[in-house]
């Protein structure tokens, strides 16, 4: 049986291959600052998410990377991945904002709801946010191969037990982070005053661990291995997956209560 790094390094190989053969052009990078300055000039874009920023964010060597998927016109997407290892990343990381913020203050700090999953994610947690689409290229399912292939990455590079995302309640809601990005399982922390926007947002942790992703990946394989497959198949699969109900995913609401 394959260890999970030979898995992740599978997987890397074949989605830059699906990527090459349709059309587009991926690269690594270690400086999080032309993540930033990328989105700051990007169309369409909400808040540049601080986790990721080095304006505001603490980040250490060889502990944050981001991908840049380019095309013919120009750059037509990007994610950014960050480990953070923790005890407990929704009782320190989020909770202190340590998460957004080298030096939080006290409006950095989010007021987490009650049964929020306190001590569960822990150990090396891979952590990707920043997941940006150009709108000419959001009906090619980039926001389903991205979010794999940094989990990929941070296996392969960090060894990590497990992945963690925040998202806003439209894209919960709508399904995206379960059948799309292939976050298993979610989780209501806050709702009202959240610090990255300065506003009332309700925002969901996302969760998936290293068996859970060993095996998505086994499963993406099969279809991934045929040599004619192109980014715009995986597409047809991704928008069948998010008009379905969501099977299988653990969401978790104020309270603690299974839904």
């Amino acid at each position: 049986m394959a260890s999970h790094i030979e898995l992740a390094q599978r997987y890397m190989t074949e989605s830059i291959a699906l990527l090459q053969r349709s059309g587009y052009r991926l690269s690594l990078n270690f400086d999080l600052g032309g993540w930033a300055s990328l989105l700051r000039s990007a169309p369409k874009i909400g808040i540049v998410n601080p986790t990721f920023d080095p304006a505001h964010s603490a980040l250490k060597p060889n502990e944050a990377f981001w991908l840049q998927l380019n095309d013919d016109v120009g750059v037509a997407a990007c994610i950014a991945d960050r480990l953070f290892v923790t005890d407990d990343f929704v009782g320190r990381e989020l909770a202190t904002g340590r998460l957004w913020y080298a030096d939080p203050a006290d409006a950095d700090r989010p007021a987490l709801l009650p049964g929020v999953p306190l001590g569960r994610f822990t150990g090396r947690v891979g952590h990707a946010g920043g997941l940006w689409v150009h709108p000419r290229r959001r009906k090619d399912g980039l926001s389903w191969l991205l979010p794999r292939l940094v989990r990929a990455l941070s296996i392969i590079n960090w060894s990590v037990d497990r992945h963690c995302g925040l998202v806003f309640e439209g894209i919960h809601d709508s399904g995206l982070s379960a059948q799309a990005y292939g976050f298993p399982e979610s989780h209501v922390v806050v709702e009202g005053y959240f610090p990255p926007t300065r506003s009332d947002a309700r925002v969901f942790v996302i969760h998936i661990d290293l068996e859970q992703i060993a095996a998505q990946f086994e499963d993406d394989l099969v279809r991934m291995t045929d040599g004619n497959c192109q980014m715009r198949d995986v597409a047809t699969i991704v928008g069948q997956r998010v008009h379905e109900p969501m099977v299988g995913a653990r969401v978790v609401k104020m309270g603690g209560g299974d839904a």
